[in-house]
């Protein structure tokens, strides 16, 4: 349900793996329940040759011809966007889920192609991701934000393009905002969800303490996360989880591990 700690959304593939049709229901289903719409988009260039060779239009410029485009979709990764693109997704107040780590992890060249940095300036509806596992391997946010700011501000050469407040904004109030979330999280104040993150500062990487900003894009990741705190409920007490036995888990996950391996024949 809407305003639940757990809200289900729309969520397809991508890829130029949906008819035109399921992205048009699609669209029609998360406007008519008021709730979110996702899925990959241009992560390579596959996805426009694919568009291009099937519809004879890049990907965003095609679900604009669909009616898609919207403040009710967060597009994964839209790496592959060419201006025309990116003015498509600015208008429409479409959002992008941007998963740094996972590109360059993949060599899927958003050095080359990323337009994220320039998205976000212009007034686009920016989210950090992580991504899965497999494609992202640590799951961290400060890890994300670090590298967005940096990817952007290397991109044009210019240090003063992005900084940490820009990092700390797409990690929290902005990222909120494009999540469709920005009116219950994302910020310490009265009338939103009592979400904390406690960092230990009695560790070198916050010696001497100084601008927060700083610190927490630049000057350190997850590992000094003390205490999370979620909707007021401790979720996270001196960097061990509350509500798992983190030990049995380990150990089932070595066991599941060696089950597929021998089944695999490795």
């Amino acid at each position: 349900p809407q305003g639940g700690q757990v809200e289900g959304w729309v969520t397809l593939v991508g890829h130029d793996l949906a008819s035109d049709t399921l992205l048009e229901g699609a669209a029609d289903l998360a406007r008519g329940h008021m709730c979110g719409l996702t899925f990959h988009l241009s992560p390579t260039e596959a996805d426009v040759a694919g568009y291009m060779g099937r519809r004879g239009l890049r990907p965003v410029a095609h679900l604009s011809e669909l009616g898609v485009l919207g403040e009710h979709l967060l597009l994964a990764h839209a790496v592959w966007i060419d201006e025309a693109e990116l003015e498509m997704l600015l208008e429409t107040r479409t959002a992008i889920a941007y998963c740094p780590w996972t590109y360059l992890r993949l060599a899927q060249g958003v050095t080359r192609a990323g337009r994220h940095g320039e998205f976000a300036r212009r007034g686009g509806r920016l989210a950090l991701g992580c991504d899965s596992v497999n494609a992202g391997d640590l799951a961290d946010v400060h890890r994300a934000a670090a590298l967005a700011v940096g990817l952007t501000r290397d991109a044009a050469m210019d240090p003063g393009l992005a900084t940490a407040k820009h990092g700390l904004d797409w990690a929290t109030c902005g990222g909120a905002q494009a999540v469709g979330l920005g009116d219950r999280v994302g910020s310490i104040e009265v009338g939103k969800r009592a979400d904390l993150v406690v960092h230990e500062t009695r560790t070198p990487a916050w010696r001497p303490i100084g601008r927060s900003d700083l610190n927490l894009i630049w000057g350190t990741d997850g590992r000094t996360v003390r205490d999370v705190i979620v909707e007021g409920r401790i979720v996270v007490r001196n960097g061990a989880s509350t509500q798992i036995d983190e030990a049995e888990l380990a150990a089932k996950a070595r066991e599941a591990q060696a089950s597929l391996l021998s089944r695999a024949g490795v």
